[in-house]
Order: C-alpha cells, then sequence, then structure tokens
C-alpha cells in the first residue's frame, strides 16, 4: 500500500475521532461524558455558573470552536479523495488550505493561555488543564502529520495517529466537565415529580437503545432556563429557547429539558392517553427525543440518521414506558404526519420502508 493511501486510510479514522467533539441538540419541531453525580447525604447540589464564569465559558467556547472547526476542517481536506490526492503531490493551494486549518492545533496551548486565561473559580481548573493536556496531544499531531506530508516520512504517520486520536479524546472528556450546572449533583427520584433529577426509569430505557449505561437528567422549568443559559454561554447559542435536550456524541449524559420530561411522565406515571392529534404529537416527540439521544450516544452523529432510527425504534420506547401497542403504533403514526416539518438536518429522503436507513426492524411504524 502506497504511503498516501495509508494516510487517507488513517484521516478518515481520525476524523471520526474529532467529529464525536461536536455537541448534538435536538430542537423543537424537529445531545456530554462525566460519571453520574448522585446527590447523597450531605452533600450539596453544586452551584450555577458566576457572571464571571460565563463570560470564562465564552471566551473558552470561541477558542474551543475555533479549533474544532479547524480541525475539522483539515480532516474534510484529508478524507476528500480528490483533495488528498492533491494534498500528498503538494499542490500548492491545498497545502495553504490544510495548513491555515491546522494552525489552531499547532497554537492550541499558546492561544487557550492568551485567548482563554486561567478560570476564574478552582471548579474549572481540572477542565482547564484537561484541554491543556488535548493541546499538547494535538500539537504533536500538527507536527507529526506535517512531516508526513511534507517530507511523506511513513514513519511519521503512527506517531500523528496515536496523538490525534488521543488528543481528540482528551478534548471530548474536558468539553464534558462544562459548563458547571450541567454537571452538578442531582437526586435519583423515579416518578411524577417536577424537580431536577437523574430519572432511572427513563435512564433504563436509554440505555438498552445505547447499548451502554446512560444516566438521563430530567431538568425543571426554572433549572432548564439557567442550564441554557450556561449552555448559550459555552455554544455561543447553539442552543436555545427552543432545545428539547442535547447530548455529546459517544457519551453516557442526556440532558432533557421539561417538555420533554412532563410528556414521558405523562405516558408512564400519570397513565394520560390524549386521543386528539395535539395531544398525541406531545407525547410522540418526548418518546422520540428519549429515542434519539441514545443513537448519539452510540456515536451517531448525523442528525438524519439518529432521527430515523428514534422514529423506527418510538414504537418499542413507548410500550416500555407503558403504552400498550396499539396506542405506540398510534403516537409513531401522528409523528410521522409531521415528519415534513422537522428542520432539514433532521430528515431523509431514505428514511423510508426499504430506504438505506431503515432498521429493517418487525416492529417499526412507517408511514
Amino acid at each position: 500500500m502506497s504511503s498516501g493511501g495509508f494516510l487517507l486510510r488513517f484521516l478518515v479514522g481520525l476524523a471520526g475521532s474529532l467529529a464525536a467533539v461536536s455537541l448534538v441538540v435536538v430542537f423543537a419541531g424537529s445531545s456530554q461524558r462525566a460519571e453520574g453525580h448522585v446527590l447523597g447525604a450531605g452533600v450539596t447540589s453544586g452551584s450555577w455558573a458566576t457572571p464571571a464564569e460565563l463570560a470564562w465559558l465564552e471566551k473558552l467556547g470561541s477558542w474551543d470552536t475555533r479549533l474544532l472547526r479547524g480541525l475539522q476542517s483539515a480532516a474534510r481536506v484529508e478524507t476528500t479523495p480528490r483533495l488528498a490526492q492533491k494534498l500528498m503531490k503538494r499542490d500548492g493551494k491545498t497545502i495553504v488550505l490544510h495548513s491555515r486549518a491546522l494552525e489552531p492545533a499547532g497554537s492550541c496551548a499558546a492561544d487557550l493561555t492568551t485567548k482563554v486565561g486561567t478560570p476564574p473559580t478552582a471548579r474549572l481548573h481540572r477542565a482547564f488543564d484537561t484541554f491543556g493536556l488535548a493541546c499538547e496531544h494535538l500539537q504533536r499531531f500538527h507536527g507529526a502529520i506535517t512531516l508526513a506530508i511534507n517530507r511523506g516520512h511513513v514513519s511519521e504517520i503512527a506517531t500523528a495517529q496515536a496523538e490525534g486520536k488521543r488528543g481528540a479524546s482528551v478534548l471530548l472528556t474536558a468539553d464534558q466537565m462544562l459548563p458547571p450546572g450541567e454537571v452538578r449533583s442531582l437526586p435519583v427520584i423515579a416518578g411524577d415529580v417536577g424537580q431536577s433529577r437523574l430519572e432511572p426509569r427513563f435512564a433504563r430505557v436509554a440505555s438498552a437503545l445505547a447499548g451502554k449505561q446512560l444516566e438521563v437528567r430530567c431538568w425543571s422549568g426554572a433549572d432548564w432556563h439557567r442550564l441554557i443559559r450556561e449552555e448559550s454561554s459555552y455554544t455561543h447559542g447553539k442552543l436555545g429557547a427552543n432545545t428539547l435536550g442535547f447530548a455529546g456524541i459517544g457519551g453516557t449524559r442526556v440532558s432533557l429539558g421539561p417538555a420533554v420530561c412532563d410528556g414521558l411522565v405523562d405516558l408512564a406515571y400519570r397513565r394520560a392517553r390524549p386521543t386528539d392529534e395535539a395531544g398525541q404529537l406531545m407525547l410522540a416527540a418526548a418518546v422520540v427525543t428519549l429515542s434519539h439521544e441514545p443513537q448519539h450516544s452510540k456515536g451517531i452523529a448525523e442528525e438524519s440518521v439518529a432521527e430515523c432510527n428514534a422514529i423506527q425504534l418510538a414504537n418499542g420506547t413507548a410500550i416500555k414506558l407503558g403504552a400498550s401497542p396499539a396506542y405506540a403504533a398510534e403516537l409513531v403514526r401522528v409523528y410521522w404526519r409531521h415528519y415534513g416539518e422537522e428542520l432539514p438536518a433532521y430528515r431523509s429522503s431514505e428514511c423510508r420502508n426499504g430506504g438505506k436507513l431503515d432498521l429493517g426492524r418487525a416492529d417499526s411504524i412507517w408511514p
């Protein structure tokens, strides 16, 4: 195998690792890993971000966004066959394009220090230090991959591969330590309650869909407002008033807004079974959201794929939450009737019976 072919195969893998750092959001009308924080005896719940912390999170988010966009732009050059061939042949324009994209990785640590700076509070230092560790790996990746491309040193490709994937993994870990409100300790409570909590019944359903242990965080209305304020600062407005829930690719934490959790509580605990379309659509949206987020936890980044999977799995999810097979099927049919109203990123022409996104499940409900 030629060095160019080997390099291309490696870069495809790296692109997948970098994609895992992206935050996934579910919006109305249309997902970060930390160990579960359970509120025990004598344990405080933790406080929300202070104004100084919000300002620091905003600077960190700008730095993080620039770094990720650069890495992902470089990955697109490296994984597009035509551009990858030009890159390996040292085409001037392609080299410049690739080098500029990688600049944030090369200056990662320096930019973290000068453009973000030391956190204003001690509780943010662990995340800051972890971002610094990610920079060490990404700067080594930058040097190794630049050498591999510019000088054709095949021996450097394995080093680049290891450092790039390690850097992406550490970057993801650091990202999932923030913001402070999202990782605060919560009590474990099942049932018809309105406070912020870890919901074990919903978590069992989500974990089965993801094939690994997940925690599902149901947030009260007041806490959701505070959480979205923190997330909006950190993500520069990617999350807002219309957000239903969010999670990270490959993570173990799912955060659901009060509208989704209220719908799930209606179905599972209040045993509400509305017969009007508006009421059924609200329940269906909650069920599909609970089915959608574990798709991201499995590593699926593309929203249209996660959504199509979720709709096909929603029938089983509704049944696990107490719906009869007939009522669960009706909820899915109602949701399908509004599929065309979802945001374009959540729809696909291949999401159909026999399409490329058909999971081939016997219990799937198609329109």
